[in-house]
Formats: C-alpha cells, structure tokens, sequence
C-alpha cells in the first residue's frame, strides 16, 4: 500500500503542478529594463488566452512586421518601441506561443539589434509652405 500512496501524492503534484504552469501563461518575465514596457504592453492587450486572429489584429494594426517563427502555432513580431523619457529606440523579437486551439499560451520577448525604419513606415516629408525659390543662373 505504501507504493500507491506514494504514486498518488506524486500523480497530485505533478497535476498541480501544471495546472500552476498553464494558469501563469505569460507570466515569463524579462529581465532587461528597456525590454519591460514592452512586456507590459503585450501582457495588458493580449493576455493568455487571447485568440491568434485577435493577436494578428493587433499587430497588423500597429504595423509590425510578423511571420512564421518556424514552429507550427508560433507568430514571431518585431516591435520597435522608443521610451519616450530617455527617447531611446530598442527592438524586440516577441514570439507568441499558440495552443492546437489556436489560444495565446506565452510570449518570449527577446531583444534584437535596432535597425533603420524602413522607408514605408518612415514618415512623409512635409511639402514646403514657401514658394521655391529660383535657381541662380550660371554666368554666360
């Protein structure tokens, strides 16, 4: 008898245990400071749970480029986010983790090198407001 009590409390916290695990979800933190208002971001707008058409959703309306992350159920994103305090740009690397019901289980966020914007996020260049001037002819 001994063994099946030994085999139930284990069968127990083994179930406990990851009951625990899948009730966190997205509670894997970073450590990088710049890295956190990202993390805050996500975690406030796209909690466990979340639907993947709904995290395609709000990463195509913020225009963040995305694709495959290699794993099926896997959406990989870059973020670029600047604090506006410091106003110093960082770029992330966020892979958002789906179940085979296609429900957000995690996100990692990963920091990545910063690069230029590309020209079509880039902003528009105002157009002038006085009229242009005329160039100086070259001497004859």
């Amino acid at each position: 008898m001994p063994d099946r009590r030994l085999m139930s409390s284990r069968c127990f916290l083994l179930a406990a245990l990851s009951v625990l695990l899948v009730a966190c979800g997205n509670v894997t933190k970073v450590e990088d400071p710049d890295l956190k208002p990202i993390q805050e971001m996500l975690d406030a707008q796209l909690p466990a749970g979340t639907p993947l058409a709904i995290v395609n959703q709000f990463v195509t309306a913020r225009g963040y480029p995305s694709g495959s992350a290699g794993k099926p159920g896997d959406l990989q994103v870059i973020i670029r986010h600047i604090d506006p305090q410091k106003l110093k740009p960082v770029t992330a690397r966020v892979t958002f983790h789906f179940d085979k019901n296609d429900k957000l289980i995690t996100t990692e966020i990963v920091r990545t090198m910063n690069e230029p914007i590309p020209p079509a996020q880039q902003a528009e260049p105002r157009p002038e407001t006085s009229q242009p001037q005329a160039s100086p002819q070259p001497p004859q």
